[in-house]
């Protein structure tokens, strides 16, 4: 499969386009890893790693992924932009399959400037 295009894409169509690895994500990702990241950027808030981890459905790893990517959809862009760059430093080899790209380590959201346009 091709890698993803981010330039010119909707918010609907960046999560779309991950939605073909969801599977994947869910199967491969240890949700302690990637939230602080993810909060450190703004994209997921106290509440949602509350639910993340304290709510009682949630007992299973993979179902825990799973809220998480509903939770970081509702973001948009933002929040792809973010998933995608913790996938970068915590599961390189998952962003190389996913993007095509080779992991730069560079974290565009942390030092305001977007990497990706949307």
């Amino acid at each position: 499969m091709e890698g993803l295009s981010m330039s010119d894409m909707e918010d609907d169509e960046c999560w779309n386009t991950l939605e073909n690895y969801r599977l994947l994500l869910i199967k491969t990702i240890e949700p302690s890893r990637i939230t602080p990241y993810l909060r450190q950027c703004k994209v997921l808030s106290t509440e949602d790693e509350e639910q993340i981890f304290n709510d009682p459905n949630l007992v299973i790893r993979r179902r825990k992924v799973g809220v998480l990517l509903d939770i970081l959809q509702r973001t948009g862009c933002k929040g792809y932009v973010a998933f995608l760059e913790s996938l970068e430093l915590d599961y390189p080899e998952l962003y190389r399959k996913i993007t095509g790209k080779e992991p730069a380590r560079v974290f565009s959201i942390l030092v305001g400037e977007p990497l990706f346009k949307c």
